[in-house]
């Protein structure tokens, strides 16, 4: 057990409490256009007591915090954060224009600056409170170097520019508390039976006026978020349980793109999120989220809406989710079951799921459906490290390109060289690009095909089946073939037959041979061909329009059992239509011919129940 614990590896630069002395305005050329600094403003303060604020004047002016002369280092993929406030937005100038600035640098005179905001775009072009993230200058680029920032990072701030007007009353600038760090939000504990950890836990603490980290913040529906979440700190696990709530990923154009992040760590830990939405603004850092420690991670009914990569592993579970337009999703053997992947975000000949594990993904991708988008890309990537023996179950692929090796077909086998099996359990064919010399084979799992004979009065054993393909299907329905003989062997030229040992055709229009016009069990010999016996002994060459059609089933519902059933058991690639009828003409009672017609699917076991007639 472990109370829920929340923290932050923020560091204070300033946290605009001074009475006076270490803020100080920028000296560059152009960059001063306060009209004093105001210490210890208290009247809009945002954060513990004081703010610091200012009186303006046309042109561009602002403040820089002094870290000291030896400044700070701003972690990889960590920022400096800055809140800020102006109360006439609609003098300033435009985003492209530099309306807002944040800047950072080692000396007064001497730093970069970037666009952070103005009157025409978010931040708020209302006014108000504002939080603006920047990298360390040399990790992003810069829009200005103003003079000489050199390598110490010592002063950081932000700066306003009002071309042609400012605000004559009270302090309308304003700016507060100013940290730096990789920006962390940190849970850990919330071990049963002590509650476990929340969003609206950190938010809690985030939002505290002692604190306002920006963070976690709560807004109206949910929370946004910026920097990197740490599920599970240092040894401590943690368990966090949320559902029906949204996450907004911030939209900060000057970090890395690995800057908002969500990591799963400690494999003790405990992850639960049901109907969570995330959502990115759009910035530099879309979102990540890697599971780096093995954790139970339940991810049900979530959504991830334009957000950068995601990287699993074997004990997560995301049940019924939505990735979208999102980008590379690295599955590492996790539980998709039921997941819809749609128009994802990556590069051209790559893939929206990489399955890079030797596991056979069967059931861990059972339903799972994959739309295509705009962009040419595959759903499914088998690394060099996937099975040779992979199951499809009840998968769906929209969109992708319908021919093989291009690089939207749907799957893309990296492996070089050998044999793939790939069982269809439920899923159409998809088309596929494989590398080098690897060629994929195709097998359908197996479906069962019943024809149940009964009557008004009940069922009827001993009746006569027969079930046929019609026009439709992947089955041969009326075919033209073409036939030779040797021996007692008939060999038939039927290209593209998609057929198999042991399965039945009838064979009809054989105008020479007409004893052969039956049917008959083949023996596959190649994909455009088949054998046959026959009793003939005449002519090896056969002459007539001759037709074939796939028979499903033939025979007795067997009386010996005193069974009304037929049944058969094959692959079936996809949805065939069926022709056929069952009769019961001879041994009393007799009954007239019945219709059966309508669909064998390859989802699911087929059942015909025809009801026959009694013949007088």
């Amino acid at each position: 057990m472990a109370t829920a614990a929340y923290g932050t590896d923020l560091l204070a630069i300033s946290q605009a409490e001074e009475a006076s002395g270490t803020w100080a305005e920028p000296t560059a050329t152009g960059w001063t256009s306060l009209s004093a600094i105001v210490f210890q403003e208290n009247e809009f303060v945002l954060q513990s007591t004081y703010c610091v604020a200012g009186t303006l004047k046309v042109g561009v002016g602002g403040v820089l915090a002094d870290a000291g002369a030896s400044g700070v280092t701003i972690p990889t993929d960590g920022a400096f954060l800055v809140w800020a406030y102006f109360a006439a937005p609609n003098l300033l100038d435009t985003h492209d224009n530099g309306g807002m600035r944040v800047m950072c640098g080692g000396l007064l005179n001497g730093f970069y600056w970037v666009k952070a905001g103005g009157k025409d775009v978010d931040p708020n072009p209302y006014g108000g409170w504002q939080m603006f993230a920047m990298a360390d200058p040399g990790a992003i680029t810069v829009e200005t170097a103003v003079g000489t920032p050199g390598t110490t990072r010592r002063y950081f701030g932000w700066a306003y520019n009002c071309p042609t007007a400012v605000p004559t009353k009270g302090n309308p600038f304003g700016v507060d508390v100013l940290r730096y760090g990789r920006c962390e939000s940190r849970f850990s504990g919330g071990t049963s039976p002590d509650a476990a950890c929340t969003f609206a836990g950190y938010a809690a603490v985030n939002d505290a006026s002692a604190n306002r980290y920006g963070l976690i913040s709560a807004v109206p529906g949910g929370y946004k978020w910026r920097g990197l979440m740490t599920f599970g700190y240092g040894a401590a696990a943690v368990r966090f349980t949320d559902q029906n709530t949204l996450i907004v990923v911030a939209q900060d154009n000057h970090v890395t793109v690995n800057f908002s992040k969500i990591e799963i760590r400690v494999a003790t830990s405990e992850i639960n999120w049901t109907a969570i939405s995330f959502v990115s603004l759009g910035g530099a850092a879309k979102g990540r989220l890697e599971v780096v420690d093995d954790a139970d991670v339940n991810i049900l009914n979530c959504s991830f809406t334009d957000m950068d990569t995601f990287i699993f592993k074997a004990a997560s579970g995301v049940l019924a989710c939505t990735f979208r337009r999102c980008n590379t999703i690295t599955a590492n053997d996790a539980n998709f079951t039921g997941t819809l992947f749609d128009a994802a975000s990556v590069a051209l000949n790559t893939s929206q799921l990489i399955w890079n594990v030797a596991t056979n993904p069967s059931s861990d991708l059972t339903g799972c459906t994959f739309t295509k988008g705009a962009l040419a890309h595959h759903a499914i990537e088998f690394g060099t490290s996937s099975p040779t023996a992979i199951t499809l179950t009840n998968m769906t692929f929209t969109g992708f390109n319908a021919s093989n090796s291009q690089n939207d077909s749907a799957l893309h086998f990296k492996r070089t060289s050998g044999t793939i099996t790939v069982t269809l359990s439920g899923t159409s064919q998809p088309s596929y690009k494989a590398e080098g010399t690897t060629t994929v084979e195709w097998v359908t799992s197996s479906r069962t095909v019943k024809v149940a004979v009964s009557s008004v009065s009940g069922p009827v054993t001993g009746a006569n089946v027969m079930l046929l393909a019609a026009d439709g299907g992947p089955f041969p329905y009326n075919d033209t073939v073409t036939i030779t003989r040797s021996g007692t062997t008939a060999t038939v030229a039927h290209t593209g037959h998609g057929m198999a040992t042991n399965d039945q055709v009838l064979i009809s229009g054989i105008t020479d041979k007409i004893a052969d016009n039956i049917p008959h069990t083949i023996t596959r010999t190649s994909d455009d061909a088949y054998t046959f016996t026959t009793t003939d002994s005449g002519s090896t060459s056969y002459t007539g329009t001759i037709k074939c059609t796939f028979i499903f089933l033939k025979g007795i519902a067997d009386a010996g059992t005193n069974s009304n059933e037929i049944s058969m058991s094959r692959s079936i690639p996809s949805t065939q239509p069926v022709t056929g009828w069952a009769r019961k003409s001879s041994g009393a009672p007799y009954y007239k011919q019945g219709i059966i017609s309508g669909n064998v699917v390859s989802t699911g076991d087929t059942t015909f129940s025809p009801v026959l007639i009694a013949d007088a």
